[in-house]
């Protein structure tokens, strides 16, 4: 999350949208001039400039962190700075989004099976294929990845990831069930979502200078449809029902 008093604007993070990038690409104007430098994981940064959110695997000792809800970031602040300030975030067809997920998830959870020693391999098949016990992306089954992909949607993926945070990004643009948020980038017109914020902020637009983080994990060479049946499309229809009839969001034909 980010708090600009340079240009005065407040962005808020969701998650699997390209946020770090974006993230990443603002932050020179919540700092003073010459002071960005160009990081994956950030410290908390506070200063008489803005405000950039800690990102990183233990934001337990941050007051400010990447995936504030926005009401927490207008209390930390201040209603005067909330209200004053020009808000935008990120928004991305959950259909896409939630295959986004899945890969990284499971990636990561590849990742760490691999430090196993053969004990923790052994008790760990238990419990999770055997007794169905542990977080969706360890109980997942299958031999294919739409298999799998599916499998974590049934198992509830998309509402517990690793450390109880749910796929669903609505705290970071409604408060009290309200928007508060006065631009969506939407992820699929993300460069034209960047130079509308920077036209708005006066700030130039500069594409070269979007960095990319975390590519490379997900296979694009399946398409959307083809993860979905209609068990797991209607699964996500019912928890999605309010970012798929606001954005106009469906599953791509």
């Amino acid at each position: 999350m980010l708090v600009s008093h340079r240009k005065h604007f407040i962005f808020t993070k969701t998650t699997k949208t390209a946020v770090t990038s974006i993230e990443s690409y603002f932050e020179p104007y919540c700092m003073a001039d010459g002071e960005w430098q160009k990081s994956h994981l950030r410290d908390e940064y506070v200063s008489e400039f803005g405000i950039i959110g800690y990102r990183g695997p233990d934001p337990s000792n941050s007051t400010f962190y990447h995936h504030l809800s926005a009401m927490e970031i207008r209390d930390l602040i201040g209603e005067d700075i909330w209200n004053s300030y020009f808000k935008f975030t990120v928004i991305r067809n959950p259909f896409d989004k939630l295959i986004s997920a899945f890969w990284f998830f499971e990636d990561y959870h590849q990742s760490q099976k691999k430090k196993y020693g053969y004990i923790k391999r052994i008790n760990t098949f238990v419990k999770t294929q055997i007794l169905d016990r542990g977080m969706p992306i360890e109980r997942v089954k299958g031999k294919t990845e739409i298999e799998r992909f599916r499998s974590w949607i049934r198992k509830g993926g998309p509402l517990f990831v690793r450390k109880g945070g749910p796929i669903i990004d609505r705290n970071k643009y409604l408060i009290d069930e309200q928007e508060c948020i006065d631009y969506f980038i939407r992820f699929e017109n993300l460069y034209e979502g960047i130079k509308n914020v920077c036209d708005r902020l006066s700030i130039p637009f500069e594409p070269s200078r979007i960095p990319e983080f975390k590519k490379g994990i997900r296979s694009h060479k399946i398409p959307i449809l083809d993860y979905y049946d209609d068990d797991t499309e209607q699964i996500v229809r019912k928890i999605y029902a309010w970012e798929l009839k606001r954005f106009g969001y469906d599953l791509p034909k």
